[in-house]
C-alpha cells in the first residue's frame, strides 16, 4: 500500500483559488490589466519554469514554493516598481499554474528516503605504507 503526498492537496487548492482569483478580479477591474510587456512575460516565465525544474530534480513541492517561487514572486514585486495593479495579474497566473503543478503531485506516492548501506569494496584495502 503506497501513501499519498496529501500534504500538497491543500497547498494547490489555496495557490489554485488565490491565484484565479487575483487575476480574474485583475481582469474585471481594467480590461488590459492582462496584457503583459516582455519583461512581465519573461518574469513570469522564470517563476513557473524555475519551480518546474526544482520540481523535475525531486525538490519536493513545498520546498520548491518556499526556496524558488516566493524568492523570485519578491523579485518580480521589486523589479514591477512595486506597483499593485501591474504585478498582482501577473502573481495571479503564476499561482495560478503552481496550483495546477501541485494538484497532480498531490497524487503521487511519497518518496521512500535512500536507505544508506554500508559500503563495500570489491578488493581488500591496501595495507598503509607507514
Amino acid at each position: 500500500m503506497t501513501t499519498r503526498s496529501s500534504a500538497n492537496l491543500p497547498i494547490a487548492l489555496v495557490l489554485l483559488g488565490t491565484g484565479s482569483l487575483l487575476w480574474i478580479r485583475a481582469a474585471l477591474r481594467a480590461p488590459g490589466a492582462l496584457d503583459m510587456t516582455p519583461s512581465v512575460d519573461g518574469g513570469l516565465t522564470v517563476g513557473i519554469v524555475g519551480v518546474l525544474l526544482a520540481l523535475l530534480h525531486g525538490v519536493a513541492y513545498p520546498t520548491a514554493l518556499l526556496a524558488v517561487a516566493a524568492p523570485l514572486a519578491l523579485v518580480q514585486l521589486l523589479a514591477a516598481g512595486l506597483s499593485g495593479p501591474a504585478f498582482l495579474p501577473v502573481l495571479g497566473i503564476e499561482l495560478t499554474v503552481l496550483g495546477l503543478f501541485g494538484l497532480p503531485l498531490s497524487r503521487l506516492p511519497r518518496r521512500r528516503p535512500a536507505v544508506a548501506a554500508p559500503a563495500r569494496s570489491l578488493t581488500a584495502a591496501h595495507p598503509s605504507p607507514s
